[in-house]
């Protein structure tokens, strides 16, 4: 697929890094393209409690903005495999941990 080049860590197991805004950008770019998004939880920080809620993939790209934003996580298939990318949203960066999910029924 396009993403094979520009992403080798599409990789089956763990994957963990500091992204930066770009970097998110071109994520849920990539997935709106390639990828078939299966479900989209969006963690806040309102009224002292955090609050999860789903959404869809374009309402949480419209939440990178929103500093309430404590954590984004996107369920898709891509490649024939189950992923699920989480964002936690820190100071200046974006920590992301990617894992593939067990094949299911």
């Amino acid at each position: 697929g396009p993403m094979d080049d520009t992403h080798p860590e599409h990789q089956p197991g763990v994957f963990e890094a500091e992204w930066e805004r770009a970097q998110i950008e071109t994520l849920f770019a990539d997935l709106k393209e390639g990828a078939e998004v299966k479900r989209v939880q969006v963690r806040t920080a309102g009224d002292g409690r955090p609050k999860d809620m789903q959404v869809s993939l374009e309402q949480a790209r419209a939440l990178l903005d929103d500093p309430l934003t404590r954590a984004i996580q996107i369920y898709y298939d891509y490649d024939d495999k189950a992923w699920c990318d989480t964002l936690m949203f820190a100071a200046a960066t974006i920590r992301i941990v990617r894992t593939t999910l067990p094949d299911g029924p």
